[in-house]
């Protein structure tokens, strides 16, 4: 048999695994790790790091993200080269934390979005960064491409933030809402325990990946440190409402989008049809604005005027404009801090990809679509 096959068995029968959570999501900024232990009952992050990328490595990302037309061979050395890079990382922050690489059960990546694209007839994503060659360079059991297993189960690919929402967040007698301030906006509305009310999740709309690219392109830094220059400048609210038109807002929930629809192109094809000229300053208000009206016309179609909790993770959340334009425009929100539930914004994605991993070797799995016990995550041995 298979040595790996046994090695599979015992992470299988343990009650108790160390595991590795890598994400990096659409604002294309850098890589989180998160070294994670994990029950069936419990997730506790032990150790996290953020590590930014270089300006060559966002370039070419961003040079790739949702294009039509793309350098073939380009992708593909970006495959493997993230690949040792995420490895190289993951053991630079191993020697860092003390902790030997067969010490970790598992590795559990999400990978680079280059392209999601989902559809009612044909759902399709890509995320880059090779699994094998992080199996292999580490020398530990890899998952990846978390996000395929779901469209092949009939769902959008995105988002998957509600798996470990509910199972962090779920109260006794208040709903719950887990907002994720990425490149895209996504939440999850969770239900008191015991309601008859079914959970949701779902996008809402773009959050820093349009401030970002504004932010990079008029004034050379990769985002908007505290929402200072968006605190600068003013609000176009025509801008903001010809943005709100577009088809996605008024999709039914859940929903799901990217850069392929949300990007700085639209937006400036938007202002010339329009006559709209604004310095940037001004844009970037702008677009902080827009994330905003698209959560709050969300939770004012799904919650109505009712209360609820609020708990904000992302890199969206330190930005203390868009933050307190949100706590104005939702008086029934009562916001909590993620740390107080013992993971932090920052490290809960990362954290996710961990708690999605641990669940490959459990039994339960998760519902998607209109089915049940789907496991997420492609294997990858390192011998």
């Amino acid at each position: 048999m298979n040595k790996q096959l046994l090695r599979l068995l015992k992470i299988a029968e343990k009650t108790d695994r160390i595991i590795i959570g890598l994400m990096s999501g659409t604002s294309m900024d850098g890589l989180d790790i998160a070294l994670c232990r994990c029950t069936e009952s419990s997730i506790t992050v032990e150790n996290y790091q953020s590590v930014e990328y270089d300006n060559q490595q966002q370039e070419i990302l961003h040079s790739l993200r949702s294009k039509s037309n793309i350098s073939m061979p380009l992708l593909c050395r970006l495959h493997t080269l993230m690949a040792h890079f995420y490895a190289d990382q993951i053991l630079n922050c191993l020697s860092n934390w003390g902790v030997a690489p067969d010490q970790v059960d598992v590795i559990a990546s999400h990978g680079q979005t280059i392209y999601h694209a989902p559809d009612a007839e044909l759902s399709t994503t890509f995320q880059c960064v090779d699994g094998d060659h992080i199996a292999q360079k580490t020398g530990i059991i890899t998952l990846s491409d978390f996000r395929q297993k779901h469209v092949a189960a009939g769902g959008e690919g995105a988002p998957l933030a509600k798996y470990l929402d509910e199972f962090l967040y779920q109260d006794e007698h208040r709903t719950r809402v887990a907002l994720n301030l990425g490149g895209i906006a996504n939440f999850t509305v969770i239900p008191p325990k015991g309601s008859d009310q079914k959970g949701l999740s779902t996008d809402v709309g773009p959050a820093n990946t349009l401030m970002n690219e504004a932010m990079l392109k008029y004034f050379g830094k990769p985002f908007d440190e505290n929402g200072a220059v968006a605190a600068s400048g003013t609000i176009h609210s025509e801008l903001v409402k010809y943005c709100l038109l577009e088809p996605f807002f008024r999709l039914e929930f859940p929903k799901t989008t990217g850069q392929e629809l949300f990007n700085l192109n639209l937006i400036e094809a938007l202002m010339e049809s329009h006559g709209i000229t604004l310095q940037p300053k001004d844009l970037v208000a702008s677009l902080t604005e827009l994330t905003v009206k698209g959560i709050v016309r969300a939770v004012d179609d799904i919650l109505g005027t009712n209360a609820f909790d609020m708990i904000v993770s992302g890199g969206g959340a330190h930005n203390r404009t868009l933050m307190n334009a949100l706590k104005e425009q939702l008086p029934q929100a009562h916001f909590l801090n993620a740390s107080q539930f013992g993971i932090s914004g920052d490290a809960k994605e990362a954290a996710l990809m961990a708690y999605l991993g641990n669940e490959w070797f459990a039994e339960q799995g998760f519902a998607v679509a209109d089915r049940s016990n789907i496991h997420f995550g492609k294997l990858s041995l390192p011998n």
